[in-house]
C-alpha cells in the first residue's frame, strides 16, 4: 500500500498534513483550521505532530494527549477538523473523522468504467458533521468537549480484484454539503459535481498510466500529490487552503500494468 499527504496555502495557511509509514503500521492525517479562529493554523500543527509522532490508531488518544489539553487550556483561540486514517496489515483500512471534507473510493479500474461524456464515478465515504445552517458540529478546538469530539468512523476491506484507491480531501477542495441538489421544472434533481475532484480523478488516472513501473512509486505518488495541489492553485480552483490524501493498494499498480504494458 502506498499513501501520502500533502497541503498547500491558499488564504489562511491553517491547514496541515502528514503521513507515517512503518513496516507494520501506516497512517495519514488531514487537518484543516477553523477560518473564524485566528490561530487555528496552530491547532492543525499540533494535531499533525502528535496523531504522526505518537503514532495514534484513534483520535480519541489525541484528546487526552498533555500537549492538547495544555493547548486547549491556554488562551489561544482556535480549531480545527480532522481526517485521519490508519492500517496495520496493508488490507483493513479505519477511518476516523471530526467536522467536514470528504473521502472518496474508486477501484483501479475507475477510468475504464468510465461512461462518456460522463464524470468518473465513486464513492463518497464521508458524511460530514454539518448543522442546518452549516456550521460544524465536530471539531477540535479551544471551546469543543465531548460532544465535538465525537468522531465518526469507518472500516474498510480494501480486496477489490483490480485494486482500491481513496481520496481524502479537506473541504478547500470539497465537501458533500457543497455539493447542491436542484430540482428542475421536470421534476428531475441533479447533483452540482465538484471540478477540482473532476481534475483530480482525471490526473491521477495519467499518472498511473505513466508512473505504474516506477521504480519508487512512494517517492512519484508524493511528487504528484503536491503536483496536483499546485495546478489546483494555478488553475483557481481553490478559494481556500487545501489538503489531499491518497491510498493506492498494490493491485492498482498491476491493473495499471496489465493494461498498459
Amino acid at each position: 500500500m502506498y499513501i501520502s499527504a500533502k497541503h498547500i496555502n491558499v488564504k489562511l495557511n491553517q491547514d496541515c498534513s502528514d503521513f507515517l509509514i512503518t513496516d507494520d503500521f501506516k497512517s495519514l492525517i488531514l487537518c484543516d483550521g477553523i477560518g473564524e479562529f485566528g490561530n487555528s493554523g496552530k491547532f492543525s500543527e499540533v494535531v499533525c505532530e502528535i496523531m504522526i509522532d505518537s503514532a495514534y490508531t484513534d483520535i480519541d488518544e489525541l484528546i487526552y494527549n498533555d500537549k492538547i489539553i495544555k493547548l486547549k487550556e491556554s488562551n489561544i483561540e482556535g480549531g480545527t477538523t480532522i481526517l485521519f486514517a490508519n492500517t496495520n496489515n496493508n488490507k483493513d483500512l479505519t477511518i476516523e473523522y471530526l467536522g467536514n471534507g470528504g473521502c472518496i473510493q474508486l477501484s483501479g479500474s475507475f477510468a475504464k468504467n468510465q461512461n462518456n461524456l460522463l464524470p468518473y464515478r465513486y464513492n463518497n465515504l464521508i458524511n460530514p458533521h454539518i448543522s442546518s445552517n452549516g456550521s460544524l458540529t465536530r471539531h477540535l478546538s479551544h471551546n469543543s468537549n465531548k460532544n465535538e469530539h465525537k468522531r465518526g468512523k469507518i472500516t474498510l476491506t480494501l480486496n477489490n480484484i483490480n485494486g482500491d484507491i481513496l481520496i481524502f480531501f479537506t473541504d478547500g477542495i470539497n465537501s458533500l454539503e457543497e455539493n447542491i441538489i436542484i430540482n428542475d421544472n421536470e421534476g428531475r434533481y441533479w447533483r452540482n459535481e465538484s471540478a477540482s475532484l473532476q481534475f483530480i480523478i482525471a490526473s491521477l488516472n495519467d499518472f498511473l498510466i505513466t508512473e505504474n513501473k516506477s521504480e519508487d512509486f512512494q517517492e512519484s505518488l508524493q511528487k504528484f500529490n503536491l503536483k496536483i495541489l499546485e495546478e489546483l492553485k494555478n488553475k483557481e480552483l481553490l478559494e481556500d487552503d487545501a489538503s489531499i490524501a491518497i491510498v493506492i493498494t498494490e493491485e492498482v499498480l498491476k491493473y495499471y500494468l496489465e493494461q498498459y504494458d
